[in-house]
């Protein structure tokens, strides 16, 4: 057998997974930065000031990424430790605490709830992909790792996909019935839960020795293990440093175009959660597999070099289209959105394992995700913060806030791009030791 196909084992092990991941999707979906950004600024745009409303927006929109700062908890808390009942007792508290947020009072005050308790259920989730990297590693060879995982990344959005549809169109037609969205999202999630019980790790012992033997017992993550990767590994240091750019333009954005299709183009919330959210997961199954053969031919590096044009092109669309008020533009704009995704989920969830040793792995993502957090906390209040500015100087001046994430991002992709020249000049090994 060709060793770039999955084994009967690989398929195996991915079929025991499938079903929990798309499960959870759906629940995942009433969480997800564009849907829930929506759900806030339409739900309570009457119930509190438009700042404060604005500002709601930015942290939920940057919640998918501000969670991961605290990552690190759950990469000490899954370090030696058996993946598979870990990720049940996630899998579960992210169900419930979605089934949370359908019983907030919708008052002022209740919009700092939802927040928070959006905020707690993110914070979840990051524990699941924090762990879940490390299980995906160990089951599935580099050879065929981004089409197996490609696979699981599309099931999980297209049960995000459905649970956006259906938030969009209770919000427009049936408003006070989205409370019960959430509690069959949070039953969808426990059934999600049950299911992952069957899911086995390949060869685990190995993976925990790996571990322990290059970490020892007591420290596996922190700020100053964190400082330590970057400054003894400078390949993956540049690395962090461009995708730090390229991906806080890419979190600015989106709080700042859910404001501005509300307030000045003035979409339905069902034509925003199509374009901010259900176009692009859709699209998610089109492009997945195209990245996931870039991504099993070569380094990362190489990989973002090409990969980051997509988003370039998807906000350059995007923006237009918002100066234009051209609505084809805007549906256009979503696919290239999309398209964007599938490779970034790739890219996200797998680039570390170029640079770093097995037992290295879960220190290597929890520096990942730790920055990520970061720029979820600073990036997307940023960008509304400039929008809010710019509208306070010139009525319609808002909008010209969407440069700033535009410039970002591009400035990013040249960061890749400056990253695989130099890499093409000087190759050399990029894996941590163990």
């Amino acid at each position: 057998m060709s060793p770039r196909r999955p084994s009967a084992l690989v398929e195996a092990l991915y079929r025991r997974e499938s079903l929990s991941w798309g499960l959870i999707g759906f629940t995942l979906g009433l969480v997800e930065g564009a849907t829930a950004a929506v759900l806030v600024k339409k739900g309570y745009a009457d119930l509190g000031s438009p700042q404060a409303v604005n500002l709601a927006v930015a942290f939920v929109s940057g919640a998918p990424a501000l969670s991961n700062v605290v990552s690190f908890l759950w990469a000490n808390l899954a370090h030696g430790r058996a993946r598979v009942q870990l990720m049940v007792w996630l899998l579960a508290a992210f169900a419930v605490l979605v089934g949370v947020i359908g019983v907030t009072p919708p008052s002022s005050h209740g919009l700092w709830i939802l927040v928070i308790s959006l905020i707690a259920a993110r914070v979840v989730w990051a524990g699941i992909l924090t762990v879940r990297a490390s299980v995906w590693t160990a089951n599935y060879p580099r050879a065929v790792l981004a089409r197996i995982t490609g696979r699981l990344v599309i099931i999980t959005s297209l049960g995000v996909a459905v649970a956006a549809i259906l938030a969009g169109y209770l919000l427009e037609a049936h408003p006070g019935q989205v409370r019960w969205l959430y509690a069959a999202a949070a039953a969808t999630g426990l059934a999600a839960a049950w299911l992952y019980r069957h899911t086995r790790v390949r060869r685990e012992f190995q993976l925990l020795s790996a571990e322990v033997e290059a970490v020892g017992r007591s420290e596996v993550f922190s700020l100053g293990i964190l400082r330590k990767i970057l400054r003894e590994d400078p390949a993956y240091r540049r690395y962090m440093f461009w995708l730090g750019l390229f991906g806080a333009g890419n979190l600015m954005v989106g709080a700042q175009l859910v404001i501005v299709f509300s307030d000045h183009l003035h979409l339905s919330s069902t034509a925003q959660i199509g374009i901010l959210a259900v176009v692009p997961l859709l699209s998610i199954p089109l492009f997945t597999p195209f990245w996931a053969r870039m991504f099993d031919g070569g380094h990362v590096i190489e990989y973002r070099a090409r990969q980051c044009w997509a988003l370039v092109a998807a906000m350059l669309v995007l923006i237009l289209a918002v100066f234009t008020q051209w609505p084809a533009l805007l549906w256009l704009g979503a696919l290239l959105l999309g398209a964007s995704t599938a490779g970034s989920n790739l890219g996200w969830n797998l680039g570390h394992s170029d640079f770093a040793s097995l037992g290295k792995m879960q220190q290597y993502m929890g520096v990942n995700v730790t920055l990520t957090g970061m720029r979820g906390l600073v990036a997307p209040p940023a960008g509304v913060l400039a929008y809010e500015w710019l509208e306070r100087q010139t009525v319609g001046g808002g909008r010209y806030a969407l440069i700033l994430p535009l410039a970002m991002t591009l400035a990013g992709a040249f960061g890749f791009n400056h990253l695989k020249g130099a890499r093409t000049q000087s190759p050399r090994q990029t894996k941590a030791d163990p």
